[in-house]
């Protein structure tokens, strides 16, 4: 039984059950395709936002998804900003 007890209990990291996923996570953005691979250094897309809300989110999912297309691209390096309503996005 004791052993039991350690085994879910890894360097004092506690397994629960039954805890419920919190809505944040539920209600993730998706920006749709970007035409990354299409993009030469120095040109930009702009990325419009409905509101401020959608907004940080967009900025969110974009920018994890600039840091993961650039680990299997790594030729390809981006650079992102708030833009009024919008992100926009370099290649550089």
């Amino acid at each position: 039984m004791e052993l039991e007890k350690l085994r879910k209990q890894v360097r004092g990291l506690k397994i629960e059950k039954g805890v419920p996923l919190p809505s944040r996570i539920s209600k993730r953005i998706n920006i749709g395709p970007l035409p990354l691979t299409d993009m030469n250094h120095g040109d930009s897309l702009f990325i419009e936002a409905k509101n401020e809300e959608e907004l940080e989110k967009m900025l969110h999912s974009l920018r994890v998804r600039l840091s993961r297309f650039t680990q299997s691209n790594p030729d390809f390096k981006f650079s992102s900003t708030k833009e009024g309503m919008g992100i926009r996005v370099w290649r550089t």
